[in-house]
């Protein structure tokens, strides 16, 4: 399936309350199909985590007014028939994008928190919002396991490739290299808030004076661990 806000990005998958949620690595969005929601609701009411009560407040909804509706409505990555707009419990402003002939369900990046946020003041579902929101974490973690996965394998290639030309110096060399991204990939959200130091990567070596999106940190992690190496080849072998 493809998401229906990228259209051309593939849809990637993550386990939860042993249902298979579809979700957008681009933009984040995640779709569930019919009856997947409603299982996992199922799934923490028997664990205890949310009361009967919760499910009945949360699946309130009603077809928004016209003039709040997208310019381009969304074409449902199931069945690629269009989706209709519900405003979340009647006044929340939350919309969400629900088919009509599948009914599955898209949400788009971060709505999940929005709607914990609108019923976190409200006991009675405040504990179904809880529940939303580790559905949202639990595909962000997905795929942020994925990426380190995919980092440690690269770096241990480096570490081999330097062990195999140079024995230990070239080992420690390599292990000298891939430590710095590895580190801006595992660990981008908290670099991210980092102020006050310098930036020793590069030869001015600036002062850090504003925080930076984590995923901005992540992005120049991969960078400098997939593309700095083929740079150095090329001006070596080449001389370009």
């Amino acid at each position: 399936m493809n998401c229906p806000v990228c259209n051309n990005s593939r849809l990637n998958t993550a386990i939860y309350e042993s249902q298979e949620i579809d979700y957008c690595q681009k933009c984040g969005g995640i779709w569930f199909d019919k009856g997947e929601l409603f299982a996992i609701v199922n799934g923490l009411l028997s664990k205890g985590k949310i009361d009967p009560q919760t499910v009945k407040e949360a699946y309130r909804d009603r077809l928004i007014s016209p003039e709040k509706e997208h310019s381009i409505k969304r074409g449902c990555p199931r069945c690629r028939m269009e989706m209709n707009l519900v405003n979340y419990s009647y006044d929340s402003n939350i919309i969400i994008d629900k088919c009509s002939s599948c009914d599955g369900i898209w949400t788009d990046a971060g709505e999940m928190r929005s709607v914990a946020k609108y019923i976190k003041g409200n006991p009675e579902v405040y504990s179904y919002a809880k529940a939303l929101t580790e559905v949202s974490d639990a595909c962000r973690k997905s795929r942020s396991k994925k990426g380190r996965i995919i980092a440690s394998l690269i770096a241990l290639v480096y570490l081999m490739v330097g062990f195999s030309g140079m024995g230990l110096e070239g080992l420690f060399k390599a292990l000298g290299f891939v430590f710095a991204p590895l580190a801006f990939i595992f660990y981008g959200e908290a670099l991210g808030d980092v102020t006050g130091g310098r930036l020793r990567a590069t030869f001015i070596a600036p002062i850090i004076t504003k925080s930076s999106p984590g995923s901005i940190v992540v992005f120049l992690g991969w960078v400098w661990l997939v593309f700095a190496p083929i740079a150095i080849f090329a001006i070596l072998k080449w001389g370009v």
